[in-house]
């Protein structure tokens, strides 16, 4: 059986009322325990930042359509929008309504230049996915969403650990219970296993970077975590689950 994958990519505006926009973003510290008060507001910045962004070069809208048989088996559309943003001024951060609320407003801008630059979609693709021992589900959701579980070390520890990963394929890792964490660069993707590079920018002389990071799907909300060294041996293994 042949799976086809139809993938389109086009702008949802294309023409720019203004190129000057003011966006206020509310983030809640408590979603964010690893996290110091200065790297919240940093996170509630960056987001008001991509808010800003869609607003000033218009949302592209990825759309994936999965068919077998000549059948529309699903549709998935996701948003992405592309372009550098300026700030005038200083982003200036408030108390919001909830407890642990922190708003940030700023004006962002782009110039002739940054809009004459943006980023460009090609048209509609089509292609084959020769995957006939794999679920349609697989397919379709692939490896993105928020994975959580605990793991087992080698030497007898075990911690509880916090997996994010974008439809772009952008992913960061979180130890939690060591409170370590940082990036996740993907090195290869299979329709159901993805191999990352650990790359670590917080935590204390326990956490060990440039460690290899394995997932294996067993389901769609179920994943084997392996944790490997420079040589390919085990240090650490678990399971993970998809947060619904």
């Amino acid at each position: 059986m042949r799976y086809f994958l139809i993938i389109a990519a086009f702008f949802l505006s294309l023409a720019f009322a203004d190129k000057s926009v003011v966006k206020s973003v509310t983030i809640n510290q408590m979603l964010y325990p690893d996290k110091s008060f200065l790297e919240v507001k940093e996170i509630a910045l960056d987001e008001a930042k991509k808010a800003a962004a869609k607003e000033i070069y218009g949302e592209v809208l990825i759309s994936e359509t999965v068919m077998v048989g000549g059948k529309v088996m699903d549709d998935v559309v996701r948003e992405r929008s592309g372009g550098l943003v300026r700030i005038k001024g200083e982003p200036k951060f408030r108390n919001g309504e909830n407890f642990g609320d922190i708003v940030v407003s700023i004006e962002a801008y782009a110039t002739d230049e940054d809009l004459k630059n943006r980023a460009k979609y090609s048209p509609v693709k089509e292609f084959d996915i020769d995957a006939s021992d794999e679920k349609i589900s697989q397919i379709r959701r692939g490896f993105y969403g928020i994975w959580s579980g605990f793991i087992m070390r080698s030497e007898g520890s075990s911690s509880d650990v916090l997996i994010k990963i974008t439809s772009s394929g952008e992913a960061t890792i979180n130890y939690i219970a060591s409170n370590c964490g940082g990036e996740l660069i993907i090195q290869k993707k299979e329709p159901t296993k993805v191999r990352f590079k650990q790359k670590l920018s917080y935590g204390d002389e326990r956490c060990t970077d440039l460690l290899i990071v394995e997932l294996k799907k067993v389901s769609d909300t179920q994943s084997l975590f392996m944790l490997l060294d420079e040589d390919d041996r085990e240090v650490a293994k678990g399971t993970l689950y998809r947060d619904e």
